[in-house]
């Protein structure tokens, strides 16, 4: 049955305010839809190496907060605490029904990241640093001959839970004007904001394949999700960022807002350029030339009116000053929305969807440039015990 590891912790009584919206607005709609697999997530840390904080608690989160995963078949392998990892290891293994899960991530992820962060000694937050930050990009995107566009802060599962709240007021206060739980947006009056994970987008694609998950996703969220919820599709997740996307926007007409560009770093982006030395410009990524290509395309397909959302990356300033460059230089408007999390030197853990089971086989299926990567070094977790 695996090694008992159960942890006494004081956690919230409910998860939801602490998480990100769009995974609670997720499991609404599969739960609304019947789909429901029996999936594998992978979880790691990009920063490193390192030693590991918060597993054991990250693991008594889970069951605290999905008390029949047990009962339903599922099951947990991680390292232990305190134990030396490489980056982008996989720390922790998770496998259950999908309803079971994936409103649970934010929760987490973000106990891995904050205690990991102790492990290594890295010091608290600095919330006047981070609302200095926030405010320097919002700057910088204001100077755009385009003028300032919203930025919302989508840093939850990068921090700890107890820190959300705090986190998420220095934000706005630098000129954020939204967050993604409702625990950090109370903190200046609005719920959490949120449309749709790479969760959301493999689930449904588990039922309906790769090739019409996009379609399919923003057909059931746009029968589902409020109506006042913008109908953003996340285009990534196959790498088909402008195919997919103009699929949506032939199945959705003028209820579709448009995409979010989350390319991850192990990816060329659809339309993306491979790198020649224009760091934010070419290259793996949420790219300059990448994003210049979709809104060309958009437009000459007849989409003139699709707004972009883009996130992974943009807390840098960098990166946001590329963009604003961009768009003085090919006179086009790049983005519309930009989500940031404002974490990029802490120890922030990751949990994707590496695919689910079929009559006991595992069909894989996960984000482009997120395979999956075995580690022998994972043990199984008693769950009973929880």
């Amino acid at each position: 049955m695996g090694i008992k590891r159960k942890t006494e912790v004081d956690f919230p009584p409910r998860h939801e305010p602490h998480t990100d919206a769009y995974f609670l607005r997720s499991s609404e709609i599969l739960r609304r839809e019947r789909i429901n697999p029996y999936v594998r997530y992978q979880v790691f840390i990009r920063k490193g190496p390192g030693v590991t904080g918060g597993i054991d608690e990250a693991i008594a989160a889970i069951m605290k907060y999905s008390p029949k995963l047990a009962e339903h078949d599922g099951r947990i392998f991680a390292l232990y605490d305190g134990v030396q990892y490489q980056p982008e290891e996989t720390l922790m293994v998770i496998e259950g029904p999908v309803l079971d899960l994936i409103e649970l991530e934010t929760m987490y992820l973000s106990i891995l990241s904050d205690r990991t962060d102790r492990a290594n000694n890295m010091p608290d937050p600095d919330l006047k640093k981070i609302k200095a930050n926030v405010r320097e990009v919002v700057s910088i995107i204001s100077k755009s001959k385009f003028g300032p566009r919203p930025l919302s802060y989508f840093g939850a599962r990068h921090f700890g839970y107890e820190w959300d709240a705090k986190i998420a007021r220095a934000a706005y206060e630098g000129g954020a004007t939204s967050a993604s739980t409702d625990i950090g947006a109370a903190t200046f009056g609005q719920k959490g904001v949120g449309t749709v994970p790479h969760a959301l987008v493999l689930a449904i694609a588990s039922k309906y394949g790769e090739e019409n998950s996009a379609v399919e996703t923003m057909k059931a969220f746009h029968k589902h999700a409020p109506k006042d919820v913008p109908r953003i599709f996340l285009a990534d997740t196959f790498n088909r960022e402008i195919t997919d996307t103009s699929q949506v926007a032939e199945a959705l007409g003028d209820d579709f807002w448009g995409p979010r560009f989350d390319t991850n770093g192990a990816t060329v982006a659809e339309g993306g350029l491979p790198f020649d030395g224009r760091k934010y410009w070419t290259g793996t990524g949420v790219t300059v030339e990448a994003v210049a290509a979709a809104r060309r395309e958009f437009n000459d397909a007849g989409f003139p009116d699709l707004k972009i959302a883009l996130s992974s990356g943009f807390s840098n300033p960098d990166k946001v000053e590329a963009f604003v460059i961009g768009e003085k230089r090919y006179d086009l408007k790049l983005f519309d929305f930009i989500g940031a999390g404002f974490a990029d030197d802490r120890f922030h853990a990751t949990s994707d969807i590496m695919g689910y089971f079929e009559d006991d086989e595992f069909m894989d299926l996960h984000k482009a440039g997120r395979p999956y990567r075995p580690n022998s070094r994972l043990e199984e977790v008693d769950l009973s015990v929880y």
